[in-house]
């Protein structure tokens, strides 16, 4: 048998496989026609946080959590759908939660004093088809989620805010 070098610990380096997920993102934002530069409004090592203007005074946000363990990674989407008030909070709350068992794909949350509809996904092996599909499944289900809502409350007129 031949000699077994030994290899000192300072020249192995780990290497990680998969996509970078902030890349993935950018790369989403370069195809919807966006800056990612501009979008992205935080940057810590755990997480990037990035806001697009939608329509109607409406952002999609997308966040990326837990950078520094990539097979704990997420990527959350989510938008605004309206802000629950003090009074009649159990109404609309209720309501809200017989209207999501309509949704697919994705969510509807309380999240501070917004309902918010989301998708989150795990990172490993992300691409920009899988973000495109989830923001589709957004998009798609807000309207009928936001006209659910307000056929369910008996309003006339949906508030944005």
């Amino acid at each position: 048998m031949g000699k077994i070098k030994n290899f000192a610990a300072l020249n192995i380096r780990k290497i990680t496989g998969g996509r970078d997920p902030a890349r993935v993102i950018e790369d989403f934002l370069t195809r919807r026609g966006l800056n990612a530069a501009e979008c992205q409004k935080e940057k810590t090592p755990e997480h990037i946080r990035w806001m697009l203007a939608l329509r109607d005074n409406e952002e999609l946000e997308i966040l990326i959590e837990g950078l520094r363990k990539p097979s704990e990674t997420t990527i959350y989407m989510g938008v605004n759908i309206v802000t629950v008030p003090i009074r009649g909070a159990y109404e609309m709350l209720t309501a809200a939660l017989e209207i999501a068992d309509g949704l697919v794909g994705i969510k509807v949350s309380l999240v501070g004093h917004y309902l918010v509809l989301s998708a989150s996904l795990s990172a490993v092996g992300i691409s920009v088809e899988d973000l495109e599909y989830n923001f589709k499944l957004i998009e798609a289900q807000q309207v009928w989620f936001r006209d659910a809502l307000a056929a369910e409350l008996e309003w006339d007129d949906f508030p944005l805010e």
